[in-house]
């Protein structure tokens, strides 16, 4: 017998793909796993691809719980802080949602009838600060409040775990300077001051920016430092990070909820699964049938774990590309397969010369989206160069997969500490650092050169290292982990029980 739903869950994602993509998943499972009707609100510019990641974690017979998930965009805001659409369009679809009343999609143009169930709970994007105040201040505690915590939760206590706006407010009223700079230079600061973290070692500020790499002040001063007061405000946090990723951290982050008398859900890995999900992603990707192609004809020509993977994420891309075209010309010096990912929002332009190397050296794949489960997953696929966002970190330990670590920004320098130094399954490139990043590093007192010729030379001896025993090393010491977290979504997995603890408590 069927149950009819009898709650539902109302989610908000942001403009960031690497927000977005776990959250279509957690969507995907929770139709699943209880009979929840959920509103996905969403912008213009992710939601063909939520769409398209939504039905990739469905498998043959179950294509019936997907209308229980309705995907709308709302407008869109023109400020340069606005991460998830403009706060009065996203007021004015909260009132609709309460009052019964029909929501038409902004990229479709799609009429949604009203749901049977007024929303029950509301699960928001951290960084959808005004939205986490538009729903406490219109339904109180009437719908449960939860936030959307997209990134590795080892940076939390660095980040997030301290409300610092009431202060900058008070320090702009003191001084009477404007709360802009206050916040900006509160958040954003590499002045050397010392970081501590119960889950990390001890860090100066400007490790946290290894590449000198600075966001736009709004958005540091206008939504970053409001952040820890919208998480304060909700009833719980959700993360798509896993509970066994970094244990020590999982652990802390707990405890300093459980002290408010809050949950902190761990609802990771959400990567889709089942034949489906890889099917449908080579079919979203572009040139994903040739990268396909690619790796097979390297696994017979080269070997197993023969290729590396370059990508940099959906957003992000190193500040001084100077130094990526060196690391590319070491990738051809020595003869390795790689396939590049340049679609991330923040990538330069590749110069002609560069791609006139690569083409020449024909041994080699640019692209501007790929198929990155699938190819993490394939046998010829050896190492991934990458920034250290949590959605590629999580997705590689899942393949098996050991990392050569470029940090920018965000979680990325922590996750690089811990994959690098605290378990040892990759590598860090420190001679890639640049501004204020060429600081000496705190842990280890090393103090990079960052010119070209260091970020060759660092890039030759990683790569031997890679491709040698201490690689294999490395690779054989991530199985470990890779199967711990290939459990949390069985029956009995980790990330499976408190998803549905979650889905229980509302």
């Amino acid at each position: 017998m069927t149950i009819p739903p009898r709650k539902h869950l109302v989610v908000f994602s942001t403009h960031f793909w690497g927000h977005s993509r776990p959250m279509c998943t957690l969507v995907a499972r929770i139709v699943k796993l209880r009979p929840v009707l959920i509103t996905f609100l969403t912008v213009q510019n992710v939601h063909s691809r939520a769409e398209a990641e939504l039905v990739r974690d469905f498998q043959p017979g179950e294509e019936h719980l997907v209308s229980r998930i309705r995907v709308i965009a709302l407008e869109e805001g023109i400020e340069a802080d606005e991460t998830s659409g403009a706060p009065v369009v996203f007021k004015a679809v909260w009132d609709r949602l309460c009052n019964d009343q029909p929501l038409t999609c902004a990229k479709t143009g799609t009429r949604f009838e009203a749901f049977p169930v007024r929303p029950s709970a509301a699960l928001l994007d951290s960084f959808a600060v005004d939205a986490h105040d538009i729903v406490r201040e219109t339904s109180g505690d009437a719908v449960k409040l939860y936030t959307w915590y997209p990134v590795s939760t080892n940076s939390f206590f660095h980040v997030f775990s301290e409300d610092k706006y009431p202060e900058a407010k008070a320090e702009a009223a003191r001084t009477g300077r404007p709360l802009l700079d206050v916040a900006y230079e509160m958040m954003w600061s590499s002045s050397g001051a010392l970081m501590h973290s119960p889950c990390l070692p001890t860090i100066h500020d400007y490790e946290m920016h290894p590449q000198g790499f600075r966001l736009p002040k709004l958005l540091v001063a206008n939504v970053l430092i409001r952040i820890a007061g919208a998480i304060h405000k909700a009833d719980g946090l959700i993360t798509f990070d896993a509970a066994d990723y970094h244990p020590q951290a999982t652990a802390a982050v707990r405890q300093h909820f459980a002290e408010k008398s809050r949950t902190a859900f761990y609802a990771g890995p959400l990567m889709p699964s089942g034949a489906q999900a890889a099917a449908k992603e080579k079919i979203n990707s572009e040139n994903g049938g040739e990268i396909m192609a690619f790796l097979d004809e390297k696994l017979k020509s080269a070997g197993e774990h023969s290729v590396l993977y370059l990508s940099f994420g959906s957003l992000f891309w190193p500040p001084d590309p100077a130094k990526l075209w060196a690391a590319v010309d070491v990738l051809m010096e020595k003869n390795i397969p790689f396939v590049m990912s340049h679609g991330a929002s923040l990538a330069s332009p590749l110069p002609d010369d560069v791609k006139a190397r690569i083409e020449n050296y024909g041994n080699a794949i640019v692209s501007d989206w790929v198929p990155q489960q699938a190819l993490l997953e394939h046998p010829a696929t050896g190492w991934y160069l990458m920034h250290g966002g949590h959605n590629g970190t999580l997705e590689s330990v899942t393949a098996g997969v050991p990392m050569i670590v470029w940090p920018i920004d965000a979680d990325q320098p922590m996750n690089a500490i811990y994959l690098a130094d605290d378990i040892g399954v990759a590598y860090e490139l420190i001679e890639v650092r640049g501004g204020c990043g060429l600081g000496t590093i705190f842990r280890n007192g090393r103090t990079p050169v960052g010119t070209i010729d260091a970020v060759k030379e660092e890039m030759r001896s990683v790569l031997d290292r890679a491709f040698g025993e201490d690689g294999a090393e490395k690779r054989a010491r991530l199985q470990g982990l890779r199967k711990t977290l290939q459990a949390a979504w069985r029956e009995d997995g980790v990330a499976r029980g408190e998803v549905c603890a979650f889905l229980d408590g509302f």
